[in-house]
């Protein structure tokens, strides 16, 4: 059995792989769904893979284990293909969520078996796979879970010979026949009220001064903590544009060929819950209080791209925090 070689990340680590493989062995209205869809033979295997797992994650004197778990890798593969196939049938609104739940469970099942056969970055993209194209059952949180840990400890591994990456300064544009946009220095909850009763926009200086992130945060410190991280990036400088599409790649390779370097084609991680998909990222900002005065859940998004990215205009049906 191969771990982390920190006891404290190895307990955490076999710990959050026995409660996410029990969780999904027992969770209500989950199995029952396979029999709707007629898919019991996709049950039988599901069923037969998750206790194998578990069998075998506790068993620590089992010689057969590291085959076990290729096994149970593969029979994992075959149903996240399944899902796969049927989230990629129709509109993805139309799709039934049972889909993106199986894609998502059998993804972090998945990515237990690679991790512990020795595979930890085929492990690692297993877990973000199922983090962008799963959906959550009641909230459970196990595959970000296992994707920060094992991907904390490998991190190395994806920066080998790689050199530090420059910063750009990248100039402020001039706007002309514009009107000036009124600031406002670290306002009050009630003051915050009133500003935003009109409807019009304003700018709140000193408000996030005391985050890690401001003083943490850059390029390379991106590509050594989380390069190994798959995420969905937008390539075009418009979502308007003919040329518009999406690709999935690695924080690093992103950086690298978009931030870092020079390059012909603009990319844009845009409008992305990267907080809830990197949630050690997480650490390094804090809520604001001003959040508190919605009525509505509170959506935190990323935009992280070079200079040339734009957001058409367009009117949003929520207020914006920026």
């Amino acid at each position: 059995m191969h771990f982390c070689e920190n006891e404290r990340d190895q307990h955490r680590l076999k710990s959050v792989f026995e409660k996410g493989l029990c969780f999904y062995s027992h969770i209500s209205g989950f199995h029952e769904r396979f029999l709707e869809f007629y898919c019991s033979k996709q049950k039988s295997i599901f069923d037969r893979v998750t206790s194998s797992t578990l069998r075998s994650l506790q068993d620590d004197h089992d010689q057969n284990e590291q085959g076990r778990y290729q096994i149970n890798a593969k029979q994992c593969e075959v149903l996240v293909d399944f899902a796969w196939e049927n989230i990629n049938i129709g509109h993805w609104k139309d799709v039934d969520i049972f889909w993106r739940q199986l894609y998502r469970a059998a993804s972090f099942i998945r990515s237990v078996n690679l991790y512990l056969a020795g595979s930890v970055s085929d492990g690692i993209k297993s877990c973000d796979m199922g983090l962008i194209m799963g959906a959550p059952i009641d909230k459970e949180f196990f595959i970000q879970e296992v994707a920060d840990i094992i991907s904390q400890k490998f991190d190395n591994m994806c920066i080998k010979d790689k050199k530090p990456t420059k910063s750009h300064n990248v100039p402020v544009p001039r706007f002309y026949n514009c009107k000036e946009i009124p600031s406002v220095d670290s306002p009050s909850l009630q003051q915050f009220m009133e500003l935003i009763k009109p409807g019009t926009p304003f700018v709140m200086k000193n408000v996030i001064s005391h985050w890690p992130a401001l003083k943490k945060w850059s390029p390379s410190y991106l590509i050594a903590k989380h390069g190994c991280r798959t995420v969905p990036v937008e390539l075009g400088s418009s979502y308007t544009s003919d040329r518009w599409s999406q690709k999935l790649m690695t924080l690093n390779d992103y950086i690298s060929t978009y931030i870092s370097s020079k390059s012909d084609d603009v990319a844009y991680l845009a409008q992305y819950e990267l907080f809830n998909h990197i949630t050690k990222l997480k650490e390094d900002i804090s809520p604001l209080d001003y959040c508190a005065v919605s009525d509505s859940e509170v959506v935190t998004n990323c935009w992280f791209g070079p200079e040339g990215t734009v957001s058409p205009l367009h009117h949003d049906h929520y207020q914006n925090l920026f």
